[in-house]
């Protein structure tokens, strides 16, 4: 049972709503108390749906509320790993308000409600090493961001971002660690001018038992807009396997800049075959 890796993969949904990381991880790493395997020929598929829920004021005098709902399919063969995410999103605050990026203006703070798709994001990553007597693996990750968000409605910048990033992780008992830092092309709509960002993330993730893990998450961006800050999110979450195939994760995040949400909160539901 890969239940830190499940968590870790669930992750990626938060991170992409929260601040464009979204992490993607093709590692089939299997952690247990006793030992610690890498298998690189399994052949493993997952299909999840999330709703989360993120408000913040983002610099402004009134807040913006966004929920989100992306269904998403991961399969993993050996050392490779692809996603696609295809969301949902209703969003009520300012207009000059976007997801993943904030205040980009100082118009009118009249909250209006929008709703419609999202970015579509995809995901490709490769292991290019592990060292399975010592829980460790190094994994390359891609992804693009396609911009079919509505810009003209705040729900998206409605242009396509492409990023590189590399993840080192390390298991050692109950314990899940992993570090992944990456570079963010971002596409910019006409009257508005989006700087190319580094991100990174850290996770921590404990087993409890065979069923039940928690863990820790710390998200960082850097500014998108030369007036805006940097953006840095926390996120708590606890992972349960309901059957063998059938898991959920809750979470709960924090803000602690301008540009991120103030606070959040979602849940998991992912089916693996």
């Amino acid at each position: 049972m890969n239940t830190p890796k499940i968590l870790v993969l669930a992750m990626a949904a938060v991170a992409g709503t929260l601040v464009g990381t979204a992490p993607v991880r093709a590692d089939s790493t299997s952690t247990s108390a006793s030992k610690t395997t890498t298998t690189t020929t399994a052949s493993t598929s997952s299909i999840s749906l999330s709703g989360f829920y993120l408000t913040g004021k983002y610099g402004r005098s009134q807040s913006t509320d966004i929920y989100y709902f992306p269904l998403t399919f991961r399969t993993y063969s050996g050392r490779w790993g692809f996603s696609v995410s295809l969301p949902y999103l209703r969003k009520t605050g300012p207009a000059n308000v976007l997801p993943n990026i904030g205040s980009v203006g100082t118009g009118s703070n009249v909250r209006t409600t929008y709703s419609g798709m999202g970015d579509v994001r995809l995901g490709a990553s490769y292991r290019i090493w592990d060292d399975p007597s010592h829980g460790l693996a190094l994994t390359l990750g891609a992804k693009v961001k396609l911009g079919t968000a509505s810009y003209t409605q705040g729900l998206g910048t409605g242009k396509n971002d492409y990023a590189m990033q590399a993840g080192l992780s390390k298991s050692t008992g109950p314990w899940y660690l992993a570090v992944v830092g990456g570079y963010r092309k971002q596409g910019s709509p006409a009257g508005l001018k989006l700087k190319n960002v580094g991100y990174g993330e850290f996770d921590v993730i404990y087993r409890l038992d065979e069923a039940n893990n928690i863990g820790v998450s710390t998200f960082y961006t850097q500014a998108s807009l030369a007036n805006s800050t940097d953006r840095l999110m926390s996120v708590v979450y606890f992972g349960h396997h309901i059957t063998h195939a059938w898991s959920g994760t809750f979470y709960l995040m924090k803000g602690y800049t301008r540009s991120s949400p103030d606070v959040g909160a979602g849940v998991t539901i992912r089916y693996g075959f």
